[in-house]
C-alpha cells in the first residue's frame, strides 16, 4: 500500500513538472504592468488592479473573447501565443518555452507600441491617449 502511494506521488510530481507553470495571459498582464503601470500614479494602478484580465478580455466571457484593445494586440502577435508556448514546451522543455516566451514578449512589446498609435473605434482618441490618461476602464469598453 505504501509503495502505491509513493508511486502516485512520484507520478503526480513528474506530471506537474512537465506542464507549463504560467500561461501567456499572465505574462502579458505583467508586461503591460511593467510598461505602463509600474511608474504610474495611484489612479492608473487602481484602474489596472480593478480591471485585471479585462484589460484585454471581455468580462464574464471565455478567455478567448477579447475586447477591442485585446483584439488589436492579438492581431499583431503571430498565431496563438498560448499554443506557441505549449508547443515550445513540448519540443524543448522549459528552456524551449522560455526561448519562445522571449520571442512572444518581444512581439507583444512591438504590438503595444503600434496599438498606442491606433485610434479607438468611432473615436479620435488613440489607445495610447487612453493609457496616458490612466483611465484604463476605457480600454475595456
Amino acid at each position: 500500500m505504501k509503495s502505491f502511494v509513493y508511486i502516485c506521488v512520484a507520478a503526480g510530481l513528474l506530471f506537474g513538472a512537465m506542464t507549463p507553470k504560467a500561461h501567456a495571459l499572465g505574462e502579458f498582464k505583467k508586461a503591460f504592468e511593467q510598461k505602463y503601470v509600474k511608474d504610474g500614479d495611484d489612479a492608473i494602478k487602481a484602474s489596472f488592479k480593478s480591471l485585471n484580465c479585462n484589460l484585454c478580455h471581455v468580462k464574464d466571457e471565455k478567455k478567448n473573447v477579447r475586447n477591442a484593445y485585446g483584439k488589436e494586440l492579438a492581431e499583431l502577435i503571430e498565431g496563438d501565443a498560448s499554443d506557441r508556448l505549449k508547443a515550445a514546451q513540448k519540443a524543448g522543455g522549459s528552456e524551449g518555452r522560455k526561448a519562445e516566451l522571449e520571442v512572444v514578449l518581444k512581439e507583444l512589446d512591438e504590438a503595444f507600441k503600434k496599438v498606442e498609435e491606433t485610434k479607438k473605434k468611432d473615436s479620435d482618441t488613440t489607445y495610447g491617449d487612453v493609457i496616458k490618461s490612466g483611465k484604463l476602464e476605457e480600454l475595456a469598453e
